[in-house]
């Protein structure tokens, strides 16, 4: 294992405070599910990767897989850094709702196809 690899692994134990799972269950925090900041929220005290994501989120809404993307960290380690933010009042989340479930036309709101999900997801991170 090179040097870096090493210290990469210490981070990201530290990061998540030893844990392998966040404390709410994962589908809360689906990778399509939208964060946002609660707005008057006191930043004190939080882990910089944690002030980064209120401040990424700050502006508005963003996807779980978006909030990794911004931070580089691996999906496991931002679902557990957003657990703890939920937790603990700095942030909300939102259900992501695609367009076809929503529009009125569709009758009963049915799942979006994996694919459907997948074209999205690729779409948002190629914008990033």
């Amino acid at each position: 294992m090179t040097p870096r690899r090493r210290r990469d692994l210490v981070r990201s134990f530290v990061l998540t405070q030893g844990r392998a799972r966040p404390t709410r269950n994962t589908h809360v925090l689906d990778v399509i599910t939208m964060v946002t900041t609660v707005p008057g929220s006191s930043v004190a005290g939080l882990l910089p990767e944690q002030l980064a994501v209120v401040e990424l989120c700050r502006g508005g809404y963003l996807s779980v897989i978006e909030v990794a993307g911004h931070l580089g960290q691996p999906l496991t380690i931002t679902r557990i850094v957003l657990g703890d933010l939920l937790d603990s009042g700095h942030v909300v989340t939102r259900t992501a709702r695609t367009a076809d479930a929503q529009s009125p036309e569709s009758g009963d709101a049915a799942a979006p196809t994996t694919a459907h999900i997948l074209e999205k997801l690729l779409h948002g991170l190629q914008a990033l």
